[in-house]
């Protein structure tokens, strides 16, 4: 009869302890980023309701406003929005004598330096490569156009 040899097997070889360390990491990582992304879409979402509700008290002083006086008062203006590190500006179309379009928008940057909106410099003014568009406006995904009449 030979005797069987049996190897002691209760413990974990230094790969198994490097692949269950690195799917480990992989996890923790995937975690992280995602935690910080949510900060910053909460960033982006509380800035986009201050700016909005900021331009909607823009857009009752305007309509306040004599018809004649519009343009003249409001067009190519600047405003902030406290909170934010940022910068509103206001133009108004009056190709029209009679019906005046009114584009007010707001671009901001968020403390991870990323500008929401096409005025990078946040100076108020469209400088050359900022016009994603070619519309010759600064433009933001927080804006309001609206027309009025007159």
């Amino acid at each position: 009869m030979k005797a069987r040899i049996y190897r002691n097997s209760s413990g974990m070889t230094l790969v198994e302890v490097m692949v269950a360390a690195t799917i480990f990491i992989v996890a923790v990582l995937g975690i992280l980023m995602t935690y910080i992304r949510f900060f910053e879409l909460a960033e982006i979402s509380r800035g986009t309701f201050l700016s909005l509700q900021t331009i909607k008290s823009k857009l009752v002083d305007i309509r306040g406003a004599a018809f004649s006086q519009v343009h003249f008062t409001y067009n190519n203006t600047t405003f902030t929005v406290p909170g934010l590190n940022g910068i509103g500006v206001i133009y108004v179309d009056d190709s029209n004598a009679k019906l005046l379009r009114v584009k007010v928008t707001y671009c901001w940057r968020l403390s991870t330096g990323r500008v929401i909106g096409e005025d990078v410099n946040l100076n108020g003014v469209l400088n050359t490569g900022e016009d994603k568009n070619g519309n010759l406006q600064i433009d933001s995904p927080v804006q309001i156009i609206t027309e009025i009449f007159g």
